[in-house]
């Protein structure tokens, strides 16, 4: 098998398995070399599309560590006979904590004090925060990590608001003391809203200006899953506007961000770190070598 820039140590293999590790390869080298592998393990620069899959006559397993596929065309290589697989769960908690310290960082204006300090200005009295107790925190996708966010937000003494596209369980509901609505009203009731959701043409935009319009004045928006489900320009131009209380941005429509929303108030913006932890990334490649291994030894 072939492998971009994953940790092979950390893969532990075992016997029966060669690995060639390229953790530069190109597109070009990628599409010459294809051929003569069973699996590709690759992360998110390798894109896995057509000519790649085309290309691969003996591959039988793609797999990914971490959450997303989007560099990998799923449907073709199922078509194909070439299975695919992920790590999403070796993520949930590095993201869930992400999440909460955006929801502190923008409500407690960390940003601004910590720059204040060190340009030599003490601004207390313009710096009073939010507490989360007692607000209620909206979660569109209630996956592993919308559940987990729950989970702790309840600790907290957050109300929880749920919205899925997929029916939630009443035992979930029950385990976060959530109530599920629809997605209107989880942006009306909301005083923070986390997404968690796929990028796929139903969500693109998901969040655009009739949404981002229907939140409370002083409202926090969360995006941790996927840039192209919010409308960037929308969202920097109601903050321009005061129209919302701040926003916290780990994804973005284009990465590294450009435009407006590079400059709007009120914002904390990360460079898709949500699932950068110690912890995280040998979990994610650990996961996924019990994936590989479990799959040839399953014939």
């Amino acid at each position: 098998m072939i492998c971009d820039h994953v940790e092979v140590e950390q893969l532990a293999l075992g016997p029966g398995f060669t690995v060639d590790y390229r953790p530069n390869i190109t597109k070009d080298e990628l599409l010459e070399a294809a051929g003569g592998y069973d699996a590709l393990i690759v992360r998110s620069r390798t894109k896995v599309d057509r000519a790649v899959l085309d290309r691969a006559a003996k591959l039988r397993l793609v797999a990914r560590p971490g959450t997303g596929l989007d560099n990998v065309d799923v449907e073709y290589a199922k078509s194909k006979g070439v299975a695919v697989v992920n790590s999403p769960e070796s993520l949930v908690e590095a993201v869930a904590e992400h999440v909460l310290g955006l929801m502190i960082g923008v409500s407690r204006k960390l940003v601004q004090s910590d720059a204040g300090i060190k340009a030599g200005k003490w601004e207390k009295n313009s710096l009073t925060g939010r507490e989360l107790k007692g607000k209620v925190l909206g979660i569109v996708g209630v996956g592993r990590i919308g559940r987990r966010i729950g989970e702790v937000a309840k600790v907290m003494g957050m109300q929880i608001l749920v919205y899925d596209v997929v029916p939630i369980s009443q035992p979930v509901l029950d385990a976060i003391g959530a109530r599920s609505v629809g997605l209107d009203e989880l942006f009306e009731g909301s005083d923070y809203i986390t997404l968690h959701v796929p990028f796929t043409p139903e969500t693109s935009h998901l969040v655009g200006l009739a949404r981002i319009s229907r939140m409370r004045r002083g409202a926090v928006l969360v995006n941790t899953s996927r840039g192209g489900v919010v409308d960037e320009d929308a969202l920097a131009a109601a903050l321009k506007e005061g129209r919302i209380g701040g926003a916290a941005l780990d994804v973005f429509e284009t990465e590294p961000p450009t435009g407006a929303i590079v400059a709007a108030p009120n914002t904390i913006l990360t460079p898709h770190i949500g699932g950068q932890t110690e912890e995280a990334q040998v979990n994610a490649i650990t996961v996924i070598g019990d994936k590989v291994r479990s799959f040839f030894a399953s014939g």
